[in-house]
C-alpha cells in the first residue's frame, strides 16, 4: 500500500501571552483539544495566530490546513491525541511527540518549544503519517 506522508514544518518564534505563563503542555494540550473537536483549521489558526510573524505568511498556513485535511479525509478524523513522548534536549528545548487518533491510522505530530526570557515559545510542528519521529533524539 503506497503511503501518504504528510510534512509540515514550521517555525514558531513568538507565543503571545495571555494570563498565565504559556507552558509546552499547555500550547499542545489547545492545539489537539481544538483538532480533536474537529475544528482543525481552527485548531491551525490559534496555533499560528499566537505569531505575529505567521500574520503574512497566509499561503504557508493554508497548504497545512490543506495537508491536514486530506490526511483526515484519509484516515478519518481525530479522535483523541496521546502524548508518547516528552523530552527535554537541553534546559531551554524540549521536543513532543504525540500520536493522533483516527478511525484508520494515526498521524504522528513531533513539536518543538524553547524557552526564551520571555518563556516558553512554540518553535517547530511536523505530522506525518509515518512512525519515525516517534522515537527518542537522545
Amino acid at each position: 500500500m503506497k503511503r501518504l506522508v504528510l510534512a509540515a514544518t514550521l517555525l514558531l518564534v513568538s507565543f503571545a501571552s495571555s494570563g498565565a505563563e504559556p507552558t509546552p503542555d499547555s500550547i499542545s494540550s489547545q492545539f489537539f483539544d481544538g483538532l480533536v473537536k474537529g475544528d482543525s483549521e481552527k485548531a491551525i489558526d490559534g496555533l499560528f495566530g499566537l505569531n505575529p510573524l505567521f500574520k503574512d505568511k497566509r499561503q504557508q498556513i493554508q497548504l497545512v490546513k490543506t495537508q491536514l485535511a486530506g490526511a483526515i479525509q484519509i484516515y478519518g478524523p481525530a479522535s483523541a491525541a496521546e502524548l508518547v513522548l516528552k523530552e527535554d534536549l537541553s534546559p531551554s528545548l524540549q521536543r513532543r511527540v504525540y500520536i493522533t487518533k483516527h478511525d484508520l491510522h494515526p498521524l504522528s505530530w513531533e513539536m518543538y518549544f524553547y524557552k526564551a526570557k520571555s518563556g516558553w515559545l512554540p518553535d517547530q510542528l511536523l505530522f506525518v503519517d509515518q512512525y519515525q519521529v516517534l522515537g527518542s533524539k537522545k
